[in-house]
């Protein structure tokens, strides 16, 4: 629920009506009516109809107020649109701002209140303002910024916020909020901004983040370089005051596992997932390597070799591992979770969704979950305003645990969804299961009818079925590219499509990649242009699939040392090359990936929200 602040002028008002209006020394009338909030706002309003500005927009700004006292937030945001704020002096104004901004973001329209918040008077005004209300404003600011992807305008918020508290509290955690920030940010963008930023406390910042961003596989190195940062920039907020996430560094550097055990199918059905695993993980462990970064023994264990998981999990604790990463197998990883304890942390390559069975502690889960994409995608779309959706899926086990996530979060957010049949994977005519969901034989059929009720031909374009805002696609290229143009062809074209990293695997293809032309989608990190060091990128030779398994070896690696941090700090959030990486519920590793959208058959990064 919403917070506010109430203005001084209400403030007043409430204090005379709690007082009773009475004097010290007298007794007030036991039946004496107080007014309700609806009464009060109802009396506000009417001294608005017979006032003249500033009286008017004042009597309306306190009636809206005592609406929201009240419980009615909506009629709160009729009177605030009805309120002619120029005519309000500066620190009204600036109560009005804040108000139908914060009653915004609770009705959702986040538009609306991101252009109240970055309103140029508000700016102008906002350095003489009162400390309150120059707080609540950054720290709005700050958090909507982030919510719609305006990452840089967000940094400038919470570095702003930092300056106007003394209260050590308040400054940690706009240097957090800042942080976390920042590692959404991507490394082209990071280095794009520390080559344009004039504020030398923002550059700070960015040189900072670049850092930890360039040297993800060794925490004692990256301590070492944030020392020698400190003695460049001894004065910067930063340096006074570490966000949280960064203090756990120093808290684990002494105690990281020094022995890993990898258990990997390398035979049978998955055989080509643990050898792509693999081959990501050991990338990642060479790069640390050639930086002189101190690196784990890694061993690996082939887990198609028995068909219960125990006796291998058994022989690595044995054998010294401090950390476990896999199983794949959704039934090995079953089995852990029926195990009675586990002595080391374990991190499972693969999510049991929808289990009641409580996970043993030292149990992790981490992989490359549709399910997230799916929900991340409802949120995305919601955002955007987005309240009507048609789902397109694939008849497969991915393609149905996708769609249930959608349809839960979807309908959480209370959108409508149609869902039309799922398609097979060898489907390449999309035209007979989209035609009917789309109604346009209904519209040819209207046609036909008025053909003979007049008599003759006539000039007829079909229409879509006009209920809808928006597709969400779940697709591998192919089917995609089959998907997008027969859509087009349906009268459907201005309907925007989202889709999930399947879409793309980091293979430049404009020409094909033009049937594809406007669509957004979340992306692996590893995919986007310069998002990544070359050294750790999958050979193009490997399929789709597969080199998104890559990276997701090269993030279980990285795990070794983020995981301590996470369990440190809930909060803290890693950069990795499958997303944003962050502890949930449960022991699940949850992945925020960033946007991207297909524009001339390129991929471009798409990092702020779009206002449909």
């Amino acid at each position: 629920m919403f917070k506010f602040r109430i203005p001084a002028v209400t403030l007043l008002w409430l204090t005379i009506l709690l007082s009773g209006c009475s004097q010290p020394g007298t007794v007030s009338p036991v039946n004496q009516h107080v007014n309700t909030p609806e009464e009060l706002a109802e009396l506000e309003l009417a001294k608005a109809a017979g006032s003249i500005p500033p009286q008017k927009q004042l009597h309306q700004l306190n009636a809206a107020n005592w609406q929201v006292q009240a419980g009615s937030p909506q009629k709160a945001m009729l009177t605030l649109k009805a309120i002619d704020a120029e005519g309000l002096p500066d620190e009204s104004f600036a109560d009005y701002t804040l108000l139908f901004a914060e009653l915004s973001q609770h009705e959702e329209q986040f538009f609306q209140a991101r252009n109240l918040l970055a309103d140029k008077r508000m700016a102008a005004i906002a350095p003489r303002l009162p400390l309150e209300q120059q707080t609540q404003w950054q720290k709005m600011r700050g958090e909507l910024f982030s919510l719609l992807g305006e990452d840089e305008n967000s940094v400038r918020a919470f570095a702003a916020l930092s300056t106007l508290t003394a209260n050590i509290e308040e400054r940690e955690y706009a240097h957090e909020q800042l942080w976390q920030v920042l590692t959404h940010v991507s490394p082209q963008h990071l280095a794009s901004l520390l080559d344009t930023e004039p504020d030398p406390t923002l550059q700070g910042w960015y040189n900072l983040a670049s850092i930890i961003r360039n040297n993800p596989g060794d925490v004692n190195q990256q301590l070492s370089l944030i020392q020698r940062w400190k003695s460049k920039w001894p004065s910067h907020p930063a340096a006074l005051t570490p966000p949280a996430s960064l203090m756990t560094l120093q808290q684990i550097a002494d105690s990281l596992p020094t022995r890993i055990a990898v258990l990997l199918p390398f035979d049978g059905s998955l055989a080509q997932a643990g050898k792509a695993i693999r081959g990501g993980l050991l990338a990642a462990w060479y790069e640390a390597r050639s930086y002189g970064g101190n690196t784990p023994m890694i061993q690996f264990y082939d887990t198609s070799l028995n068909e219960d998981i125990a006796p291998i999990y058994q022989l690595a604790v044995s054998n010294g591992a401090e950390l476990i990463i896999g199983p794949v197998q959704r039934e090995k990883v079953e089995q852990l979770l029926a195990m009675p304890a586990l002595p080391v942390p374990t991190v499972a390559l693969n999510y049991l969704e929808n289990t009641t069975t409580l996970p043993p502690s030292n149990f992790y889960q981490f992989g490359l979950s549709i399910s997230d994409e799916a929900r991340q995608i409802a949120d995305r779309a919601w955002v955007e305003g987005q309240r009507s959706a048609l789902a397109i899926t694939p008849n497969s086990s991915w393609g149905e645990r996708a769609l249930t996530a959608f349809r839960e979060r979807w309908t959480e957010h209370g959108g409508t969804l149609l869902e039309a049949p799922a398609y097979g994977v060898a489907q390449s005519d999309f035209t007979p299961l989209l035609k009917p969901v789309l109604h346009i034989e209904q519209s040819e059929d209207r046609k036909k009818r008025l053909q003979q009720l007049l008599g003759k031909t006539i000039d007829f374009t079909p229409r879509r079925r006009q209920d809808l805002d928006m597709v969400f696609m779940v697709a591998y290229p192919d089917q995609a590219r089959q998907i997008k143009p027969t859509l087009d062809f349906l009268f459907a074209s201005d309907l925007q499509i989202y889709g999930t990293s399947q879409l793309y695997t980091g293979v430049n293809d404009p020409g094909r990649n033009r049937d594809l032309e406007n669509i957004r989608f979340s992306a692996m990190p590893w995919t986007l242009p310069g998002a990544r060091d070359d050294k750790l990128q999958p050979a193009t030779a490997l399929s789709p699939i597969y080199r998104h398994m890559f990276a997701l070896g090269i993030d279980a690696y990285h795990l070794h040392q983020g995981l301590p941090q996470m369990q440190l700090l809930p909060d803290t959030q890693l950069s990795g090359s499958t997303g944003t990486l962050k502890l949930g519920d449960r022991g699940a590793i949850v992945r925020e990936q960033p946007w991207a959208l297909f524009r001339g058959g390129r991929v471009r990064p798409a990092p702020q929200l779009s206002n449909n």
